[in-house]
């Protein structure tokens, strides 16, 4: 397929737009080389690294995200090409879980020197977390590219046990997930986490991811035949839903939350010799700071319709906000963290600059609900961010200053940064007339 055949849509129609989009996917699809590795070390099967200062790096979802971004470009790709496409992302993937503890931990980073820099198979130092949850998500993205399910199936166990390692490891009363560190979260410096005590903070990114994880996981299960796995799995989602329903919107604000988990009631420590009185009745509080995660539940359907109006109607576009031109920022601008100028390595910075993953998340919400004119503006804004970027530098990067687009960080990037071709695929395979909100089943 050359890149016309993707671009008779809405971004097709725009003459700037369309040079834009032609080169980024001419560049994505002709760069792939500049991020396979062969296996190499501890890393006994070819892998992808993101590139740029990342270059020999095997990281947990930035592989994942450039199988998602790849997936809808696989047409693109001569045969020669996707085979070997596969070979990296399944090899990254086998890597992962060779590298697996028994109580089911899977390492965040790997190099070929290092099965887990950040040492969360060998419980040595202070880290707490362990890989994010995207490897449902990962494996149905190679299944869907590679058109067979059964690669999974040795593998099937041990996708349970990271899966349950998440539930017992990280889970709360309230049903919600917490991470366990501000190590290596994603969204590094996210002030509802970055610096705050662990195994405290319910982040919205983590529950989201965890939504989809089980999303996926149920799409496995059912291509291999386990349907009691998929009612289970099914009930566990509802229960998410049901949680960051209860514990995070905040229906004053009109705004979703991450939120503290540590509430005790401890008079009976201070004082156990006097009448407790009124109970506790709440389980979190709300940390009242507007990232990006917030949109998030639109992109794993948990939001009602009513919420998913009120988020984009007083929040997404508004311009004291998230609305910018070049994309939604990571922070709100009305916070007092908001810090987009700061090119910063540990952590990256997410006070406001713009995420590509971010972008797409929201993005990938948006036509949930049915907001195809705000998906579109914002693909269009992503396209012409790195458009204009590729025609500057000649490479992309890691993220951009909301306010004048200049690269922030890490030059020659290639991880998540894909997924401009996956917003490029769907705006431009959609007439306007033709588009709908997805079902639920869509939605996974």
């Amino acid at each position: 397929m050359n890149s016309h055949s993707l671009l008779n849509g809405k971004i097709g129609g725009q003459p700037e737009l369309k040079d834009h989009s032609e080169r980024l996917l001419d560049f994505i699809c002709g760069q792939t080389s500049a991020i396979y590795r062969e296996a190499q070390g501890c890393l006994k099967h070819p892998f992808l690294v993101p590139g740029g200062l990342f270059h020999d790096e095997l990281w947990d979802w930035d592989s994942f995200w450039i199988a998602e971004g790849m997936g809808p470009l696989k047409d693109r790709l001569d045969p020669d090409s996707r085979k070997k496409f596969l070979v990296h992302a399944t090899g990254s993937w086998i890597n992962f879980f060779e590298h697996q503890a028994e109580d089911g931990t899977l390492p965040i980073m790997m190099k070929a020197g290092m099965g887990d820099f950040f040492g969360c198979t060998t419980r040595e130092g202070t880290e707490k977390n362990q890989a994010k949850p995207v490897f449902a998500q990962f494996a149905q993205r190679i299944a869907e590219m590679a058109g067979d399910f059964r690669w999974v199936e040795p593998y099937y166990g041990r996708l349970k046990q990271f899966h349950n390692r998440w539930r017992s490891k990280y889970g709360t009363e309230c049903g919600l997930l917490v991470w366990g560190s501000d190590a290596a979260i994603g969204a590094d410096n996210d002030p509802t986490t970055y610096g705050r005590p662990e195994f405290s903070s319910a982040n919205l990114l983590l529950n989201c991811l965890f939504s989809r994880e089980l999303h996926a996981m149920a799409k496995i299960a059912e291509a291999l035949g386990r349907e009691s796995d998929v009612r289970k799995l099914e009930e566990e989602i509802a229960g998410i839903r049901d949680a960051v329903q209860a514990e995070c919107w905040d229906n004053i604000d009109g705004f979703f939350y991450t939120v503290d988990v540590q509430c005790r009631d401890h008079r009976h420590e201070h004082f156990p010799h006097i009448n407790r009185g009124m109970e506790m009745t709440w389980k979190t509080v709300p940390l009242k700071i507007k990232m990006f995660t917030g949109f998030l539940p639109l992109w794993c359907s948990i939001a009602t319709p009513d919420q998913a109006r009120t988020l984009v109607e007083r929040h997404l576009r508004n311009p004291g906000e998230f609305d910018s031109p070049h994309g939604i920022r990571s922070l709100s601008k009305g916070e007092r963290m908001y810090d987009p100028a700061t090119d910063s390595a540990n952590p990256s910075n997410w006070l406001g600059p713009i995420w590509i993953v971010a972008n797409y998340m929201v993005y990938q919400g948006l036509l949930r609900y049915g907001f195809h004119e705000d998906a579109s503006a914002l693909a269009d804004k992503i396209v012409a961010l790195l458009g204009g970027d590729l025609e500057r530098h000649g490479v992309l990067h890691e993220c951009y200053h909301p306010d004048t687009g200049k690269p922030n960080f890490n030059t020659g990037f290639l991880s998540w940064n894909v997924l401009v071709g996956a917003m490029i695929a769907r705006e431009s395979a959609a007439a306007p007339s033709s588009r709908k909100t997805l079902t639920a089943q869509e939605m996974a």
